[in-house]
């Protein structure tokens, strides 16, 4: 009897710690979400100086042509993101790359595990892309020049 005690406990443990792993993984109560920017910017190079939420902050970097910066997060109502931009020493911006109003114009992931907030970066400025409806590019922020 106590062998088969100590079976039962052994398997119960195991079981319940791959349930709690693979629920800490997984947004189980909110959605997951990917923001990638890209740099589209061919002639200087552009970047990312940071980006940030309440409770995250993403290191920017110097993104060469085509280039990207992505990462992914489980998302509430009140999740944002904000992160500050610049290309080369004279012009910059900062603005909101994700929050519910957001999320809701991004796109499903082929694998249909996340949803993708896809922004470009140009020399005229900031693109969101709108794939709901087959895809648009569509300008939301200006550069603003020092």
């Amino acid at each position: 009897m106590e062998k088969r005690f100590s079976f039962f406990f052994i398997f119960f443990t195991v079981f319940l710690y791959v349930i709690i792993s693979s629920v800490a993984d997984s947004c189980t109560l909110s959605n997951s979400y990917s923001v990638i920017i890209v740099n589209e910017v061919n002639s200087i190079r552009s970047g990312v100086g940071f980006c940030e939420s309440k409770d995250n902050r993403i290191d920017g970097k110097d993104l060469n042509y085509n280039e990207s910066l992505a990462w992914s997060f489980c998302a509430n109502q009140k999740t944002v993101f904000k992160c500050k931009f610049f290309m080369g020493g004279s012009k910059y911006q900062n603005f909101v790359v994700y929050d519910h109003t957001i999320g809701d114009q991004c796109e499903e992931s082929p694998k249909r595990d996340r949803w993708r907030c896809t922004w470009l970066i140009r020399n005229d400025g900031f693109y969101f892309v709108n794939r709901k409806n087959g895809r648009q590019d569509i300008k939301k922020y200006d550069w603003i020049t020092q």
